[in-house]
């Protein structure tokens, strides 16, 4: 019997902000299972501009160390309000227009991803250890909540806000739920949408885009200077996905239609996919 295809999705919250992305991201996805129906598919949205945005309009100063959010208090008012009264309904209105049968939750729902408080620790660049506050590090994954969506034909939208077994709610970091899920629920696919359509070893010329790579060569790619910047870090990303069990990650741009659907079709166009 053939494996059911799992695939799963991560948006960053910079992909979401206009509503003609929005809509071009449900209408592929549901693109994604006209293809096959037996498909599960599943989606981890980030907010990071608009939490930004939020804070500012509600005077909260965003503060970030290595590249990574410190949460306090009202800090985590603004992460709930931006992730599930903000970017989650807004994409999940856009998934209905497009007649996906979307919900919209947080990871925290049913269970499905329980944190615990970050200690303190050391980063690089900063002179002593980072308390990120109320942000969290995964502790645990029950399927169980996503299991019963897939059941009932539903895709699901997530946002990385979970809780502490106490009922403290946490900031999560949208990589850190992909890379939970993908060990604990076996996803074959992991699709990174971003706004570069694929690697390539230099942006400005189509050229030297690389279709494909495998998880060996990444470390290579990085030290020989030929990917810079934001993509090092997405390919990273992709190193510890392939290293939580996934079979292929795909890195495709948001701006181009159909993307997600080609991709998993097989059709490389500007897309690069990476294997273990």
């Amino acid at each position: 019997m053939a494996q059911t295809r799992k695939i799963l999705v991560k948006v960053g919250g910079e992909t979401l902000l206009a509503a003609d992305d929005r809509a071009r991201l449900a209408a592929d996805l549901a693109a994604v299972l006209a293809a096959d129906p037996a498909r599960r598919l599943c989606v981890v949205h980030g907010a990071g501009p608009q939490i930004t945005a939020l804070g500012q309009r509600l005077g909260l100063q965003s503060t970030f160390r290595a590249g990574r959010r410190v949460t306090d208090a009202p800090m985590l008012d603004a992460v709930a309000m931006a992730m599930c009264g903000q970017v989650g309904p807004a994409l999940l209105a856009a998934c209905l227009a497009a007649e996906l049968p979307a919900v919209s939750t947080p990871a925290a729902s049913g269970g499905l991803a329980v944190g615990q408080k970050r200690p303190p620790k050391a980063v690089p660049g900063e002179p002593g250890p980072v308390d990120y506050g109320l942000v969290a590090d995964l502790a645990a994954v029950d399927a169980r909540l996503l299991d019963a969506l897939w059941a009932a034909g539903f895709v699901p939208l997530l946002s990385s806000l979970v809780s502490d077994p106490h009922g403290q709610l946490l900031n999560l970091n949208a990589d850190s739920l992909v890379t939970g899920l993908t060990r604990q629920l076996a996803f074959t696919d992991v699709v990174l949408v971003t706004g570069v359509p694929g690697v390539f070893r230099d942006l400005q010329d189509p050229a030297t885009h690389l279709p494909e790579l495998r998880a060996a060569e990444i470390d290579g790619l990085i030290a020989s200077g030929a990917v810079q910047g934001g993509m090092i870090v997405k390919l990273q990303e992709v190193q510890e996905i392939l290293a939580r069990g996934a079979q292929t990650v795909w890195i495709v741009g948001f701006r181009e239609p159909g993307a997600i659907a080609d991709a998993l079709a097989g059709n490389p166009g500007l897309r690069t996919r990476v294997r273990a």
